[in-house]
């Protein structure tokens, strides 16, 4: 895969996270437009991620079926379409179910761009690969806010929306000149059969459990992290948002670590980041008193994570190169779900009880994840050494080797 073809799924990756983030510095700015109340704009970005996490388990399919550009230019075009629509929506009603349409969109797009990566490496490049296109994710988390409130200020709220809808049109314009169609890798059957076949791969659901209670629930906590730091310090919206910029700026560096770290401890790379993220969670219970503290304590969360995930990311599209797609797609339903489940924790322990049970609670999760990692990697390494056994006796017994033992 060509440099080029990287940053266009990079950038696929980019609006895909873009879309999660767009509306946060924008709702009270939105909300007048919609004669709602500013917190009510958060209704958005719920629709987005519910209904990403929904079809995400469709769209893997298909693309097992249809090869991988075909749903891709569809996932981007729709997502252009729909982001030009939405600032144009009558009512909040009609927005949310755009930012919900979009996120059907957004489903088609990550599966899809994830397992391009996947189809034209193999081994340690996908780690690699991996890691540098999810840097197109990751900074959306750091950079999205920060241009769509500039654009706000000066332009209008909806020029923000315009942008995502433009970026959408060229990345639509660039996988069409720079991919081939590919070709389908379970074309036949029904799509009942294709996700039976899938979920069948040996050690796919351990790993996929590790989606949700791992992945999903530490990429929760950064969902929140800005309102978390805001809260244990007493910070302005101002100092809160830098703050969850600089954990932004940890977790590129180290998605872009990981391979490194991967060479270096071989399997063991992906459990140690995940426990690292998971105490790293934990570790905010400690007491800060600034901003510099506080930055230190989260520096194993935000590191395991970026470190952690694109490995994870690309040992799962490894598992199955006929059923990636729909491996993918399941990956992306469980992350959403966690994300979601560690957003809504947040929301009904805030008001009731001392942050640190909600520290606790995803803390405890996520290691629950790690340790079906661990697991996983066991029974990997054991299986090796089973295949290793069986080749060595299967080579002692060959007809070569009995014709020598025969003195013939």
């Amino acid at each position: 895969m060509t440099l080029g073809q990287l940053a266009i799924l990079a950038a696929a990756l980019f609006l895909v996270g873009s879309a999660e983030v767009v509306a946060g510095p924008l709702m009270t700015a939105m909300a007048p437009d919609f004669g709602v109340a500013p917190a009510a704009i958060a209704f958005l970005p719920a629709a987005y991620g519910l209904a990403y996490g929904g079809f995400a388990i469709l769209a893997g399919p298909l693309s097992d079926r249809l090869g991988r550009k075909r749903p891709l230019q569809a996932g981007l075009l729709g997502f252009a379409a729909l982001s030009a629509a939405l600032p144009n929506a009558p009512d909040l009603a009609a927005a949310v179910a755009l930012s919900a349409l979009c996120g059907l969109c957004g489903a088609v797009i990550q599966p899809n761009a994830l397992s391009l990566v996947a189809d034209s490496a193999s081994g340690r490049e996908v780690d690699g690969l991996t890691a540098r296109v999810f840097v197109g994710l990751m900074s959306a988390f750091v950079i999205t806010p920060s241009i769509a409130g500039a654009v706000a200020d000066r332009f209008g709220w909806r020029w923000a929306y315009y942008l995502l809808a433009l970026l959408a049109a060229l990345a639509f314009l660039a996988v069409t000149a720079a991919f081939r169609p590919g070709h389908a890798h379970a074309a036949s059957g029904s799509l009942a059969a294709t996700h039976r076949a899938a979920l069948a791969t040996p050690g796919v659901l351990r790993r996929l459990s590790a989606s949700y209670f791992w992945l999903g629930w530490v990429a929760g906590f950064g969902v929140v992290v800005a309102d978390v730091a805001a809260r244990k310090l007493a910070l302005s919206p101002t100092d809160a948002g830098l703050l969850a910029g600089f954990f932004g700026l940890v977790t590129i560096a180290g998605n872009l670590a990981g391979p490194s770290v991967r060479d270096a401890l071989a399997e063991r790379a992906l459990p140690l980041a995940c426990f690292t993220a998971s105490a790293g969670v934990l570790a905010f219970a400690l007491p800060a008193h600034s901003v510099v503290e506080l930055a230190l304590i989260g520096l194993p969360w935000a590191f395991g994570y970026g470190c952690g995930g694109p490995l994870h990311h690309a040992r799962l599209s490894g598992m199955s190169a006929r059923f990636r797609g729909t491996i993918n797609s399941y990956h992306a339903s469980l992350l959403n779900l966690g994300i979601c489940s560690t957003s809504f924790l947040f929301g009904a322990l805030a008001p009731l009880a001392p942050l640190g049970l909600f520290y606790a609670l995803v803390g405890g999760v996520s290691l629950l994840g790690a340790v079906q990692l661990v697991l996983a990697a066991r029974k990997d390494g054991y299986d090796e050494a089973q295949k290793r056994a069986a080749a060595r006796v299967a080579a002692s017994v060959s007809p070569a080797s009995i014709q020598r033992n025969d003195g013939s």
